[in-house]
């Protein structure tokens, strides 16, 4: 075996490892999503269900993929593991190239962005209901506001103003209150609070959240929009010298 030979082995071997690994991670971010898809769906719409189920399809293809690499890579004599794995990295270095212009087309995409807001306004207009949709909205938004650590859609105050927050204000009266979610320690009944030190800014301040999810959802998406590009540009163009290097092993390699 020839030093060229060998270095493409190792290029193939140590990228498929990492392809193993990436898939087995991106397998576990679909099943997460599948089973927060209710809670994410109040923000989302059908866009959660498709980042779920598509997560663990294309983990899954990755996963395939990587062990045929590997395999191809270590064992002598798998030509036709070799081919199967060029097929599947082919397949996907045209499945990427398209994601990738679709991600930067709509990453840039207004009616995205207004699609959202008009989203998650949809979403703070019903907090705190008690049919089983507005409990799943509940749910996401609790759980928007101690990811992004945000409160209201545009500031903590929406919580007493009942155009935005119509259900908690108005049929359920808490709009002297906050949801427990908003609370940057949280417990039972801490939202309650607010009554108690709202003339106090700086004491709210140190106690919730105080500014609103709708401008942390936007930022939180296109910073990881512009990380997602990045990262598949720069998979896309290490898989096309993988795919060049598992060809000329293919042509080496002897039945």
């Amino acid at each position: 075996m020839g030093c060229g030979t060998a270095f493409m082995r190792l290029i193939l071997f140590v990228t498929n490892i990492v392809i193993t690994i990436f898939s087995i991670a991106l397998i576990a971010v679909g099943a997460v999503c599948i089973y927060k898809l209710k809670e994410l769906e109040t923000i989302f719409d059908d866009n959660a269900r498709y980042l779920g189920f598509g997560s663990l399809a294309v983990g899954m293809l990755l996963l395939v993929l990587g062990i045929t690499g590997v395999c191809g890579a270590c064992v002598q004599g798998t030509k036709s593991c070799l081919i199967m794995h060029l097929i599947l990295l082919g397949l996907l270095i045209i499945a990427e190239s398209i994601g990738i212009g679709m991600l930067i087309y709509y990453s840039a995409d207004d009616d995205l962005e207004a699609e959202i807001s008009k989203t998650v306004q949809d979403a703070f207009k019903t907090y705190g209901g008690n049919e089983t949709s507005s409990e799943a909205i509940t749910d996401g938004i609790d759980m928007f506001h101690e990811v992004l650590h945000c409160c209201g859609q545009h500031t903590y105050k929406d919580w007493s103003n009942s155009s935005v927050a119509f259900t908690w204000v108005v049929t359920l009266n808490y709009k002297a209150y906050l949801p427990d979610s908003c609370c940057k320690t949280k417990t039972t009944g801490c939202g309650k609070k607010l009554s108690l030190i709202n003339a106090n800014q700086t004491a709210v301040n140190e106690t919730f959240y105080t500014h609103g999810c709708e401008d942390e959802i936007h930022d939180y998406l296109d910073k990881w929009s512009g990380v997602v590009t990045g990262i598949l540009i720069a998979i896309a163009v290490l898989q096309v010298f993988c795919f060049l290097f598992g060809v000329c092993l293919t042509c080496i390699k002897k039945d």
